[in-house]
Formats: structure tokens, C-alpha cells, sequence
């Protein structure tokens, strides 16, 4: 009697386990909906726009000598003009692409976030990206044009390939750091390797420049080099535009060597790197390359585009076509190494082009930003919030229920062994029942303790207490972390949003080249080193008070200053 008793208990508390369906959602490639345009002038758009601190930044170029002036616009994401400002002395070929710069603070100085325009007039500026006035203003040699390729972060100086030359400029206040000449280039960004930058030129000259001021060249022989030197492991590639063909070179920067790739098409455009994979384009054809030690050429797919590339939603590669019919191209990369041709992206505005979409996706909204020489800004959306909500309660049924049998099955083993009177047993399931349910939920103990410190400490500083005179002020009410190693202190500020010390910890890293070391333990994730630098342990505070639980349950307020000491 007593047995059946048991097998019906079990019976009922299986039976009350919750059901759920499986539930798929299809998202077809590139999705998308229209949501706002904007029309820019008479102006072309060389080089894609730029989403950061939810605005999206365009620049423009003038397309003749009656046209608009060069520019830059900033819109939010509902299509409101933000702010803009033109340039009346820019000449044509406004090509180099805008540049972020998250607050930061080095030798030279402190600064807040940044836009920095690299103007085909030849100058440097740096704008506060919140109103689109001037911080700092710097002046570069112009020779029929001025700057037009990439420009290079590296730690607190700004690096910029000239007209003739490659400059460098404290990002604290502008002050210049070094002007070297080269050879006149057109389109040529600038790369770091090692401690050396490098550039290429309109004659075919390869360039390496040191800090300390050693110029070294070399004539590749490979055609016009045109794009900033791809960094591939310890060697460069290069793709060297001549009359009516082009050469991909992979270049040994010790003693400027190279192996021929592949030959390719007229006109090439600016190749990426995705992992080991490397992308080029021409008008004739998409390639794609495995570079490793070496490269070797998988597949090319017929394709019209010489500008740049981006990687877009679910890694598909999309590309201007420079044709009058225009489009953006989207391609994908299959499991053999294969391109594969996805179809075109079109628009009542398509036209010749070379910029590049931006792509920004959240877990709640895909923006993908669209504009070439018709001077029109498209702005299309995707909004997944079902999606989102749909695999986030789909994972906690999935979870819940996996629970929930386990701990039904203990609460059924418990009930039989003391149905059967072994005592002893059941009391032993019962302490192992007893710490599975404090396992399982230990996650919220320590989030709502943490809440409950947050709640109830009483030594906590406020921000102005804690601030310091050589930090900016436009840090002040932003989130502020201080990494204090033995031998420097760096500081970030000017960022917003983040929940956890952990997140702004993650946010500030990875903006800045910091890297982390960190595991996950019964107590939530610990960090033990940055930059390899790990001494006896971190330990941080959270405005002025040593925290007493991980920093992934660690909550901060909208002007909190978390600082991590090593010990």
C-alpha cells in the first residue's frame, strides 16, 4: 500500500510540470523596413556613416564646383537633425572616414569623447559629438587636396596619413607630436605594426615610420596604393591598383619582401579581414583569400564595386555597386569557403557609390544606414523585441522546467525512502534537496544582496567628493572607472548606461585595449588580471566603498566611479 502511495505521489508531481511548445521564429536575411531619409544637398557620400552614443554621423563631399559645401551631419534614431556643419574651404575627395574617440586620459592630457573629421583641405578637427562644436583644430599640408584616408588611434595620439606625409596629434588638445614627409598619396589610411606605421603612395612606395623618426620606403612595383595596409599576423596586405589590372601582395615588413597573391581587376576598393578570411573587391570582381601564414585565393564572384565593404547582419557582406544602376551587394561566406551571392539591396535613391553601409544591432533594434553620390541618407530598421522576449521566455521555460524535475524527483525520492522508513536516507535526500534549491537560486540571493548593500550602505561618497581636478568636465554626472596599476593610473569617463560594475568594467576594456582575464565562480565572475598584470588580486570600489560581492552583481547609478586597485 504503501508503495503504491509512493508511485502515485511521483505520478502527480510529474503530472504538474508545465508543458511549453517549441516556438521558431524566421528572420529572412537583411529584413528590413524603411523608417526615414534625409536629403544631404548637392553633395556626394564617399565613406560610410558612423553609429555611436545612439547618433549616426554622415559626412559629405562636394560633387562639383557649384555644389553644397562639405559637411557633417548628425541625426538620432528617429530621423531628427541633431546638429551640422560644413566647410566652405574643403576641395573635392571628403573620403576619410570619420573616427570615434572614447574619453580617455594619457600624458598629454585629458579628453571627452570625440568626432574627428580628417578634411580634404588639410586640416585635422575634433568636435564635441553631442553639439558638433570645435574642441581642437589642427592644419596639415594640402597639395591640390589635403587628407583623405584613414586616420589611426594609437593610445593617446591621433595618427593621420597626409597629402604628403603622416602626422601625429595629442588627442588631449591637439598639439602636434610629429610630421614626417613620404610620398603624395590619395586614399592611402595608415596602419600600425609593431612600433612602426605604415602607409602606401601614389608611386607604388610602401612606408614605415617609427616614433622616433626612421623613414624607410619601398617601391613594391605592384601599382597605386590606395588603401590602408591590412594587418594579416606579423605581414601586411596590399592591394595595388595599376591602369587596367590590380595586384594583392602579402608584404614582409622586415625587410619588405613580398609574395604575390593574386592579380585582379581595375580599381580595387578597400579590403577586410573577417577572422583568418580577407575580402577585396574591384570592377570586375568580390574575391576572397585564407590568410594564415600565407594567403591563398578560394573565390571571386562577379561584382562592380571599388569603395568599401561592410560586414552586416548575420556576418552577410555588403558592398556598394559603383555602376548608375547602383545597390548594395550582399554576399555570404558558406561552409566550403565558397561566396555566395545573397541578392542586391535597392532604393528609389540607387546611384554610382563607394560608401559603405553602418550596421548597428542591439537586443532591441538592427539600424542599417545607407547613402552614395545621390546625397540621400536612408535609415532602415528592424525592431526584435518578440524575438528577444520570445528566446528569453523560451530559455526560462527551457530552464524552469529542467528545475523543476530535478527537484521533483528529489522531493519523490525523499518521500519514499521515508515511506519505506529509512529514515536516515530520506533525511540525507532531504539536506541534498535542501542545497540544490540554495544552488539553483543562488544567482538571485546575490543579486538581491547586492541590491540590499546598494540600499543601505552608509559610507559611500558622491561624485564630487571623489573627483578629480585633471579629469574633464564633461565627465561630470557620467559613470567614471579608474584602473590603478603599480606604476600608472588610467582613467575613463563620459560613458552612460551601465547597470554592474562588471559591465562598465567590459564597456571601458574594450574600448580601450585593455585586456581582461577573468572566470566565472560559485560567487559570480572574478577578474584576475588586466593587461596581464595581476599582482596578489584586484580588488574595486563603487563610490568610495570596497564592494563585498562580484562585480557581476554589483549595481551602479547613472555618475557612479567604480575603481579597480591591484593588490
Amino acid at each position: 500500500m504503501r508503495r503504491c502511495a509512493a508511485i502515485f505521489c511521483v505520478i502527480i508531481l510529474l503530472s504538474i510540470i508545465p508543458n511549453s511548445t517549441a516556438q521558431e521564429v524566421d528572420e529572412n536575411p537583411l529584413d528590413f523596413d524603411f523608417d526615414w531619409n534625409f536629403e544631404l544637398g548637392d553633395v556626394f557620400v564617399s565613406t560610410k556613416p558612423l553609429i555611436e552614443m545612439n547618433t549616426i554621423f554622415v559626412r559629405t563631399s562636394t560633387s562639383n564646383p557649384n555644389s553644397d559645401s562639405a559637411g557633417v551631419f548628425a541625426f538620432d534614431f528617429e530621423g531628427k537633425k541633431l546638429w551640422n556643419i560644413q566647410n566652405p574651404n574643403s576641395t573635392y575627395h571628403d573620403m576619410s572616414p570619420l573616427l570615434f574617440v572614447n574619453a580617455g586620459l594619457g600624458d598629454c592630457g585629458a579628453w571627452s569623447n570625440m568626432l574627428i573629421i580628417g578634411w580634404s583641405d588639410g586640416s585635422v578637427e575634433a568636435l564635441n559629438p553631442n553639439t558638433g562644436e570645435t574642441v581642437w583644430k589642427q592644419k596639415t599640408k594640402k597639395i591640390t587636396w589635403g587628407i583623405t584616408g584613414s586616420m589611426l588611434i594609437d593610445e593617446e595620439n591621433l595618427v593621420v596619413p597626409t597629402r604628403n606625409g603622416i602626422a601625429s596629434f595629442c588627442l588631449a588638445n591637439g598639439d602636434n607630436i610629429f610630421d614626417y614627409e613620404t610620398g603624395i598619396g590619395w586614399r592611402n589610411g595608415v596602419s600600425k605594426l609593431d612600433n612602426r606605421y605604415f602607409l602606401g603612395d601614389e608611386s607604388g612606395n610602401l612606408w614605415s615610420v617609427s616614433k622616433a623618426g626612421m623613414v624607410e620606403s619601398r617601391n613594391l612595383d605592384i601599382g597605386k596604393i590606395r588603401h590602408t595596409p591590412l594587418v594579416i599576423g606579423d605581414k601586411l596586405l596590399i592591394h595595388g591598383q595599376e591602369t587596367s589590372s590590380s595586384n594583392v601582395v602579402l608584404v614582409n615588413v622586415s625587410d619588405f619582401s613580398f609574395e604575390l597573391i593574386s592579380t585582379a581587376g581595375p580599381s580595387p576598393g578597400i579590403p577586410i579581414s573577417i577572422g583568418e578570411m580577407v575580402i577585396s573587391s574591384d570592377l570586375n570582381n568580390l574575391a576572397l583569400f585564407r590568410c594564415l601564414e600565407s594567403c591563398i585565393k578560394l573565390d571571386q564572384h562577379p561584382f562592380t564595386s571599388n569603395g568599401e565593404i561592410s560586414v552586416v547582419q548575420n556576418n552577410k557582406v555588403m558592398l556598394p555597386r559603383n555602376t548608375v544602376e547602383g545597390g548594395w551587394g550582399i554576399f555570404s561566406i558558406d561552409n566550403n569557403s565558397f561566396i555566395e551571392y545573397e541578392g542586391l539591396f535597392s532604393s528609389t535613391n540607387d546611384w554610382y557609390g563607394t560608401s559603405a553601409p553602418e550596421f548597428s544591432s542591439d537586443e532591441e533594434l538592427e539600424i542599417l544606414v545607407l547613402a552614395n553620390d545621390n546625397g540621400v541618407l536612408e535609415v532602415y530598421t528592424k525592431t526584435h523585441d518578440s524575438v528577444v522576449q520570445l528566446e528569453e521566455k523560451s530559455n526560462s521555460n527551457y530552464y524552469s522546467q529542467i528545475v523543476t524535475l530535478i527537484l521533483m524527483i528529489f522531493i519523490a525520492i525523499v518521500g519514499i525512502q521515508y515511506l519505506r522508513e529509512k529514515f536516515s536516507s530520506a533525511f540525507k535526500f532531504f539536506i541534498l534537496l535542501v542545497f540544490s534549491i540554495f544552488l539553483f537560486s543562488f544567482g538571485d540571493i546575490a543579486s538581491s544582496w547586492s541590491e540590499y548593500i546598494d540600499n543601505y550602505r552608509t559610507t559611500s561618497i558622491d561624485q564630487e567628493k571623489l573627483w578629480q581636478d585633471e579629469w574633464p568636465d564633461e565627465w561630470l554626472g557620467t559613470q567614471i572607472i579608474i584602473f590603478e596599476f603599480d606604476n600608472q593610473t588610467i582613467a575613463y569617463g563620459g560613458i552612460t548606461g551601465e547597470e554592474t560594475a562588471l559591465s562598465l568594467t567590459v564597456n571601458a576594456a574594450e574600448n580601450n585595449q585593455i585586456k581582461i582575464e577573468m572566470s566565472d565562480t560559485p560567487m559570480g565572475k572574478y577578474i584576475h588580471s588586466f593587461n596581464e598584470q595581476q599582482g596578489d588580486g584586484w580588488v574595486y570600489f563603487v563610490d568610495g566603498s570596497e564592494a563585498i560581492v562580484s562585480a557581476e552583481f554589483a549595481r551602479i547609478s547613472s555618475d557612479s566611479i567604480v575603481h579597480w586597485k591591484m593588490v
